[in-house]
């Protein structure tokens, strides 16, 4: 069996979607006669639940905290008081330093000072045993800059994987002069790699834009099996009303349910739909849903349980007839896929997804049939009008998924990955 070095800074978070990826890697690249050995920063307790693999706890010193320490030690060796005007600091120049320091400071990432213990415990293992190729992972990109090194200084086959874009993820925004130093460094970074991976079709044709040359491939993320053996995911419902269920942030407002009751409302207000046969339930932060509910005269069909251990979210979405998954209607969300889709997958429920008209996320709604991408108000009642006939003939909703759900599977990922690893 050949044997792969995996960078990860992020792995021990196990209900993290970044860990899940890189913990399927771990997992299940064996299957595909791929055996990994895995490098992450000590970050605590060491999870190894459902693994077999080797990993490897190199010593681990966030940026925030060695800038403390040093400005600790500053203080004790400077005598003589500072005295400073505070009438005289002007609070948006002081941001404008403080934001200007961070650009400079945390380039490329704040886990920087992981570089230099994770290369020396790479450099050991590959020295020590007979590694046949490298996958770093991002975020931070201080794991791309090891898997650079590592290939000039051992010429091993290098797959850097990319779970969000660098210098192309719409949600970043540097200064300009960070910008310019920013791309210089991804473009001289990659064009070492063998490989680019990343989540998305439209990701990748996104990252091509700045990496023509490059070999890219977009491996999607899913879900494990594994993790849903205690739930029985094709118990049927029972349930009186239609009982609609979101787990999640809401992300102060960029997650807008509104759409969903104003829906609601006017269905009601047409008599297509019978308010007392709606539930919504919400579990996580509740933003303003009060105040939603309160203005669409929906209050008495809505839940809101907070927040709640991850394993009781799995029951309450297991009994759940529609899965809500509601995404920022933004342009800038099309090239991404929520993980929570994955989660909602596995549990074999139908899908309302409320979010941009047209990107990764509805396509892949639709290529699986898991149930319904909506952006506009009439869509959305649509869907609604759908679900609510189907539960209110037979008391139950079917999940329609067809075979294209099985390419959602962490097991496919690694699959992937290993088809991959065995082309470079």
């Amino acid at each position: 069996m050949k044997k792969v070095l995996l960078i990860a800074f992020y792995f021990n978070q196990v209900n993290e979607i970044a860990s899940k990826r890189l913990r399927a890697l771990a997992k299940y690249l064996p299957e595909y006669g791929w055996e990994p050995i895995v490098i992450v920063p000590n970050l605590g307790k060491l999870n190894m639940e459902g693994l077999n693999c080797e990993v490897i706890q190199t010593p681990y010193e966030d940026m925030m905290d060695k800038w403390l320490k040093r400005q600790s030690r500053e203080k004790v060796e400077n005598t003589q008081p500072i005295i400073r005007d505070s009438t005289s600091v002007n609070n948006k120049v002081l941001s404008k330093m403080v934001t200007f320091a961070g650009e400079i400071f945390a380039y490329p990432d704040g886990m920087k000072y992981w570089y230099e213990p994770a290369m020396e415990y790479s450099s050991k293992i590959i020295e020590e045993e007979n590694i046949n190729a490298i996958i770093s992972s991002s975020w931070p990109v201080t794991a791309h800059k090891i898997g650079k090194d590592l290939k000039k200084k051992y010429n091993l086959p290098w797959i850097a994987d990319l779970r969000d874009l660098w210098n192309m993820n719409p949600y970043i925004n540097h200064t300009h002069i960070r910008n310019y130093f920013e791309k210089r460094l991804e473009i001289n970074t990659f064009n070492y790699a063998d490989a680019l991976t990343t989540t998305t079709p439209l990701a990748a044709t996104t990252l091509s834009q700045l990496h023509p040359n490059n070999l890219i491939q977009a491996i999607p993320s899913g879900y494990d099996p594994d993790d849903f053996k205690k739930i029985n995911t094709l118990t049927e419902n029972k349930n009186t009303k239609l009982n609609i269920t979101y787990a999640g942030s809401l992300y102060a407002g960029k997650r807008d349910p509104t759409i969903l009751f104003e829906s609601l409302k006017q269905l009601i207000d047409e008599k297509l739909i019978n308010q007392d046969k709606i539930q919504l339930n919400f579990y996580g932060d509740s933003g303003n849903l009060k105040e939603i509910a309160e203005k669409y005269n929906l209050e008495s069909s809505l839940n809101i349980g907070g927040f709640i251990p991850h394993e009781e979210v799995l029951e309450k979405e297991s009994k759940s007839d529609i899965l809500l998954l509601i995404s920022w209607n933004n342009p800038k969300e099309q090239m991404f896929i929520p993980g929570k889709v994955y989660e909602y997958l596995a549990l074999k429920k139908p899908i309302l997804s409320i979010g941009y008209k047209q990107g990764s996320l509805k396509d892949l709604i639709t290529e699986t049939s898991i149930g319904f991408h909506v952006s506009s108000l009439n869509d959305t009642k649509e869907a609604l009008v759908k679900f609510y006939n189907e539960f209110n003939e037979n008391n139950i909703i079917t999940f329609k998924a067809n075979e294209n759900i099985d390419k959602f599977s962490m097991k496919n990922t690694a699959c992937n990955f290993a088809k991959l690893l065995n082309q470079i």
